[in-house]
């Protein structure tokens, strides 16, 4: 699979939203996954990291490089939330009338 910029910006975009629907119990995906989500959130937020962010360009492309490799590693699981947020969108609510009333 070839990631483009485009393709990295939307699994962003997706990234917040799926935990969040994880979270509230709407949506069920891999623990594996889960797990990965939120290391990657508490790493990005934790003070402590493999590069100090005070070295110039150094301390934010360790961040960077790691949210891309989780990214990469869910990109999968990112496509399928949408894809259920698409399908969940398409569902039309009806109601069975019995025609013996």
């Amino acid at each position: 699979m070839n990631f483009t910029p485009n393709t990295v910006f939307k699994d962003f975009q997706t990234f917040f939203p799926m935990i969040w629907a994880i979270l509230r119990g709407k949506y069920k995906m891999p623990w594996g996954t889960f797990f990965w989500a939120i290391v990657c959130l508490i790493y990005l937020l934790s003070p402590i990291d493999l590069l100090p962010d005070v070295l110039p360009l150094l301390g934010i492309t360790d961040d960077g490089a790691f949210a891309l490799l989780v990214l990469t590693m869910l990109h999968k699981d990112l496509a399928a939330y949408r894809q259920a947020q698409l399908d969940k969108e398409n569902i039309i609510e009806a109601e069975v009338i019995d025609p013996k009333k």
